[in-house]
């Protein structure tokens, strides 16, 4: 009689490194925007970020830095036109969204007129697809869905104008900064590190099934009286996995009844040396390279304390790593976002905008710096405050009458979507 050896093999998905591309051939009168598919950009970042704690750290700590206490005018004038403009909550949301996407959106509202912009909202932006240009020299409009993974919603998208192409009621201002081969969208400024986060959240993954696996090594079980019909071996195969997995089950013994000792089940156990220094090498790597995308001067200003980098760091060495936190990654962020919130003003009836972010420097940093000056630290904070503020240069001659801007009560809104971060919900007009 032949012997007979019956193998089980699992294939295993190689995952490819992300290739960014703006679909521009694509037969829709949108443009897609994928990284491992055809529109999976906006998806695939947003796994990145819910499942690696460092990236997620980084970005939230980061977007909280750019918001800083919230956008102001020095034109007192226009600081309380600017209040009902664009309520600090909706800038906060802009601020996170083009952290975390490196693109953000605005919904712009202009009074009956088209002479006067009255309100801006922030519109989720990942909801947004930029429309084919065709002949034209730039993108006139966008398409606004809720779900783009869904066909049905997708069949119901609506088309919006873009900021300064139409008379329309409602026009879309979007935010993005210049990226090499791209035309339509931007690239956040971590994108190099996508696949470091990727490794980081399968690392987390690795973990939890250990976890619910007992611990237990990696084995083959032999049984060595035959092969049994396919029935009997998915049978067998769930009552070991069933007896034998999960946290439940660590630590159970397995009980063999044979009629022949050389018919006796073997175990072979498959081990890999060091294994857990394999591990832990890789995870501390992983979040070393996604410090430098997001140019993380030091770890500790967002909570997050490495091997090299513990809570005895000296305070001058704090306050220079925030100098340069401050001085060659929130500030172009910020810069971005005010000018692209000067220029649709401008064009929306207001002159005098000197518009800045107010700063947000840590406690540690004002009370240590106070101390050393002989100062208070309030009196730190607005030093601070005004050597990095980023205001565009006022013009003398404009006059604002805040009670022309401001949108009549019995306007009519509904709502738009729930965002995710915020409690308030998303508002459109009708």
């Amino acid at each position: 009689m032949k012997l007979q050896q019956k193998f089980s093999v699992i294939n295993v998905n190689n995952n490819t490194l992300p290739i960014i591309q703006e679909d521009t051939k694509t037969r829709y009168g949108w443009i897609p925007f994928g990284v491992y598919g055809h529109d999976d950009f906006f998806d695939a970042i947003t796994v990145a970020y819910n499942n690696s704690t460092t990236n997620s750290a980084c970005i939230e700590g980061i977007a909280d830095l750019i918001f800083g206490k919230g956008i102001f005018s020095k034109n007192e004038e226009f600081q309380k036109v600017l209040e009902r403009i664009l309520p600090q909550e909706e800038v906060k949301r802009v601020a996170f969204d083009f952290k975390l996407f490196g693109n953000a959106a605005l919904q712009v509202y202009w009074n009956d007129e088209h002479t006067k912009i009255v309100k801006m909202y922030q519109v989720p932006v990942q909801t947004l697809r930029a429309e084919k240009l065709y002949q034209n020299p730039r993108v006139e409009n966008y398409y606004y869905c809720t779900d783009w993974n869904d066909q049905k919603k997708v069949r119901d998208k609506k088309k919006i104008p873009a900021f300064g192409t139409s008379n329309e009621k409602m026009e879309i201002l979007y935010i993005k900064h210049y990226c090499p081969g791209l035309y339509y969208y931007a690239l956040p400024d971590y994108i190099s590190a996508l696949q470091f986060a990727v490794s980081e959240a399968e690392l987390s993954n690795l973990h939890l099934h250990n976890i619910t696996n007992g611990f237990l090594p990696l084995v083959m079980v032999n049984f060595n009286n035959g092969v049994p019909a396919p029935e009997e071996r998915q049978t067998i195969e769930d009552l070991l996995q069933a007896k034998f997995t999960g946290t439940n089950n660590a630590g159970r013994f397995m009980l063999s009844f044979n009629d022949d000792v050389a018919t006796k089940p073997t175990i072979d156990t498959i081990s890999i040396d060091n294994l857990h220094e394999k591990f832990q090498y890789v995870a501390e790597y992983a979040q070393d390279r996604i410090l430098v995308a997001h140019r993380i001067t030091s770890p500790l200003l967002f909570g997050i304390r490495t091997a090299n980098n513990g809570f005895s760091s000296q305070s001058e060495e704090m306050k220079t790593a925030f100098s340069i936190l401050q001085t060659m990654t929130i500030l172009p962020f910020q810069n971005v976002i005010v000018n692209a919130l000067d220029y649709a003003l401008q064009i929306g009836g207001y002159d005098s905008t000197e518009l800045y972010f107010e700063q947000l420097t840590p406690l540690v940093i004002l009370s240590t710096t106070a101390e050393e000056t002989g100062k208070t630290i309030a009196q730190v904070e607005d030093e601070v405050n005004d050597s990095m503020q980023t205001p565009e240069e006022a013009q003398t001659d404009a006059e604002t009458n805040p009670d022309s801007v401001i949108p009549k009560e019995d306007l009519e809104m509904r709502e738009f979507v729930r965002p995710a971060h915020f409690n308030k919900e998303y508002e459109i007009m009708k």
